[in-house]
C-alpha cells in the first residue's frame, strides 16, 4: 500500500493538479508572467520560502513573480519542475504535496543557481470549472547540526 492508497483521490482533481504542475514548469521556463499568474486565484495566499510575511492576493504575487522572472538573464533557462506530486481531493477541492526544483541554467549548461523545495498547494475549482491555486506553501529542510537550510 502506498501513501496515495490511504487518501480519497478524485480523478478530476488529480488530473487538474497534475496539469497545473506541468503548466507551472512550462510557464516558468517561458517566463510568461501572465500565464504563470493565471494558475492562481485572485485571493491566493502564499507562504514563500524567501518571503518573511505571507503574500496575499494575486497582485502581490504578480510583483514577486515579476521580480523572479526578471532576475533571470535572457540567455539563461529558468527551471521550476514539479515532481513527486501526491493529490488528495474531490471534484471541487484538492490539496497536493510535491517537490519543486528551481534552477537557472546558463547557455553552457552549467547551473548558476539551484535548490529543491517542498511544495504544498490547495487548489479549488471555480464556478467556470477552472482549477486555480488558492494557497501555496514552499519550504526547505533544515540541517539539524548546523540549523541551516538545505538548498540542494
Amino acid at each position: 500500500m502506498t501513501e496515495h492508497d490511504l487518501h480519497i483521490v478524485d480523478a478530476l482533481a488529480d488530473d487538474a493538479v497534475r496539469r497545473i504542475a506541468r503548466a507551472y514548469g512550462e510557464r516558468a521556463r517561458a517566463r510568461d508572467i501572465d500565464a504563470f499568474c493565471a494558475l492562481y486565484d485572485r485571493d491566493v495566499t502564499l507562504f514563500d520560502t524567501f518571503a518573511e510575511a505571507p503574500i496575499v492576493g494575486l497582485d502581490a504575487w504578480r510583483a514577486q513573480v515579476t521580480g523572479w522572472f526578471g532576475g533571470v538573464e535572457e540567455s539563461d533557462t529558468n527551471i521550476a519542475d514539479v515532481t513527486d506530486v501526491v493529490v488528495i481531493g474531490d471534484g471541487v477541492h484538492a490539496s497536493a504535496h510535491a517537490l519543486v526544483r528551481y534552477a537557472v541554467i546558463e547557455p553552457d549548461g552549467s547551473e548558476r543557481y539551484g535548490m529543491t523545495n517542498r511544495l504544498t498547494w490547495v487548489v479549488h475549482r471555480d464556478d467556470r470549472d477552472v482549477w486555480r491555486i488558492v494557497h501555496e506553501h514552499t519550504s526547505l529542510s533544515v540541517d539539524e547540526a548546523t540549523g541551516k537550510a538545505r538548498l540542494g
